[in-house]
Order: structure tokens, then C-alpha cells, then sequence
């Protein structure tokens, strides 16, 4: 498991995945295809066209951004004309967009923010809403949208305060950023990706997506060893509420890793969903490799439909010199 954060750069690696397969078609082809299997999914209840069925396209996309940008903890301030059905937000900083950002190890994708007007107003624009960004400042994680009904463009004034409007200023440090919704979109990635290319390409994107990501602690574990990699397990259960599910041994041989049940299987079922059959393999793969490429070796003794797993890091051993003995 990775922490739902960590799926905003692996969001990244699978827009640079797709374009080096085919161009920026296949990236567009797979934010339409997020749109419809994803915010578009009118059966998940915390989808942007479940709140637009139930409450129309402007007050639900209203609902919806007031539930994933808090979860997101965006420092931000949204002008709400619900009269004239304007909606105007001036992001000050994204977090997600921050995070990218602030990596020194890879390049967000060039087009990375994209995937937002895209996805956002294919669905609204089944409800009768256009949805518009600027994108001007977006190099420091800024950005600024706004919604209006169609054949009603807002007129001057729209992202001016004033009494008739409502004024939601909201700032990220009275927030947590944790958007459990994030791992749903991982998994479709993965589906995705397994459908379109197979499954050798899942493996290949997860692998590459491994060592550029994770190279900062495959260099740590190089370093100290495996303390760093359990340091790594604790503040990644510790970041998704869920550190009463771990339990971890460390001696001089080995590191082994009980998990109980998995947080991201409860929170799909939970939804209604289920993880599709490369939930596991996003696992195994991304263990696999942070091991080998820190010289060490990863083993998975069981994994259960809960999530439910035991595995082990253990050093490599010398082949040569086992036979010897």
C-alpha cells in the first residue's frame, strides 16, 4: 500500500507512462475515461455526478468541491452566487500541485493540472454547466476556475465579494490532507493501464514508478538499512489513520510485516467497490522493487481478501556460498 498522497505523483509518472506510448492522445484518452469511470460514476456516492443527479449540476458540483477540497486541505477562497449560479475560485495553493512541485527528484508532468478541466467539465457539462481554468500561475500552485450555467456567461463582477454572495475563505493549515478517494483513482490507473496495454505494462509502469519515486529511500535503506524501510511502513499507516493494523519485527536478518487488514479495501468496500485483481500487484511490485534496488529481497507469505498480508525484507543471499555449506 502507498499513502493517498503518494498517488498524486504516481498520477504524474502514469501521464508521462501514457504519453510515451502514444502521444498526448492516450493521456486525453485516459482523463475521459477517468471522467466517466471515476467523478462520473453515478453510483459512487462521493462522485461529482452522484451530488449532480441529487442536487443539480451547479449545487452538486458546489457539494462535491466543498468535500474533496477540504480533503485535500486547498488554501483557497470560492465565491458562491447561488441566484445567478456563478461559482469562482481563486486557488492560492494546491497541495497536490505544491507536492509535485517541491520534489527534487522528478518533473511533474508537463500538462499535470490538465486532467482537472477535463474530467471536471465532461461531467458538468451533462448537467448544463460550463466549467473554465486558468492556469496561468500554476508553476506555483495557483490556479483559478470558474462555473456558470450554459448560455449564461457570467458577466463583470462574478469573482468580486460582495453581501448577496457566499464567501468560503478556507485555509490549508484548518485542514488535514487526506482524500482517501485518491486510492480508488490509483487502482483505476491500474485497471486501466492492464486493459489498454496488459498486464506486463502494469508491471513496467509500477516498476519504473518505484524507482524514480521511491529513490530517496532506496538510497536511505542503502544507507542504514532496513530501520529506514521500517520508519517508512510506520509513517505511511501512520498518514492513513490506520496504525493499529500494522505490526513490525526487525532483527539483524530480516524485516517482517503483518497487516491485519488493509484501510484501502475497507474504504472500497465501504463505497460499495471492489479492488480490481492489480490491487495486489501494485503491492508486490513496488516492495519488489524498493528491495532489490536497495540489495535486499521481498517475500509475500499470504494475502487475504481484506487485504490482509505477511510479508518479509530480507538481505540477499549468495547463492554460491549456501551451496557451499
Amino acid at each position: 500500500m502507498i499513502s493517498c498522497t503518494e498517488f498524486i505523483p504516481m498520477y504524474s509518472e502514469f501521464f508521462k507512462f501514457l504519453e510515451k506510448r502514444g502521444g498526448p492522445d492516450a493521456v486525453m484518452k485516459y482523463w475521459y475515461y477517468i471522467s466517466d469511470n471515476s467523478i462520473g460514476d453515478k453510483t459512487n456516492p462521493h462522485s461529482l455526478a452522484y451530488f449532480a443527479d441529487r442536487l443539480g449540476g451547479f449545487e452538486g458540483a458546489v457539494a462535491y468541491w466543498t468535500h474533496t477540497l477540504t480533503e485535500e486541505a486547498c488554501d483557497m477562497v470560492r465565491i458562491i452566487d447561488h441566484k445567478k449560479k456563478t461559482y469562482y475560485e481563486q486557488m492560492r495553493h494546491c497541495p497536490s500541485r505544491g507536492m509535485l512541485n517541491s520534489l527534487e527528484h522528478v518533473e511533474p508532468y508537463h500538462n499535470y493540472c490538465g486532467h482537472c478541466n477535463v474530467i471536471y467539465s465532461r461531467v458538468l457539462e451533462k448537467y448544463g454547466m460550463v466549467y473554465e481554468m486558468d492556469f496561468t500561475d500554476i508553476e506555483n500552485a495557483r490556479c483559478s476556475s470558474v462555473l456558470y450555467e450554459k448560455g449564461n456567461p457570467p458577466g463583470e463582477g462574478y469573482d468580486t465579494i460582495t453581501g448577496d454572495k457566499t464567501v468560503v475563505d478556507m485555509k490549508s493549515e484548518e485542514a488535514e490532507y487526506f482524500h482517501p478517494d485518491f486510492h480508488l483513482l490509483g487502482d483505476l490507473a491500474l485497471k486501466y493501464c492492464g486493459e489498454q496495454y496488459g498486464d506486463d505494462a502494469v508491471t513496467e509502469f509500477l516498476t519504473d514508478f518505484a524507482r524514480a519515486y521511491y529513490s530517496p529511500l532506496i538510497a536511505e535503506i542503502r544507507a542504514i538499512g532496513l530501520s529506514a524501510l521500517k520508519t517508512w511502513f510506520e509513517t505511511t499507516y501512520e498518514k492513513e489513520h490506520a496504525s493499529d493494523v500494522i505490526s513490525i519485527k526487525m532483527n539483524d536478518a530480516e524485516l517482517a510485516v503483518t497487516i491485519i487488514r488493509c484501510p484501502v479495501i475497507e474504504y472500497m468496500h465501504s463505497l460499495g467497490q471492489e479492488p480490481s485483481k492489480y490491487y495486489i500487484q501494485e503491492t508486490t511490485t513496488l516492495y519488489d522493487v524498493i528491495a532489490r534496488e536497495a540489495g535486499f529481497c521481498f517475500s509475500l507469505d499470504y494475502y487475504r481478501d481484506n487485504g490482509a498480508t505477511g510479508f518479509v525484507f530480507s538481505p540477499i543471499r549468495d547463492v554460491r556460498n549456501d551451496e557451499k555449506r
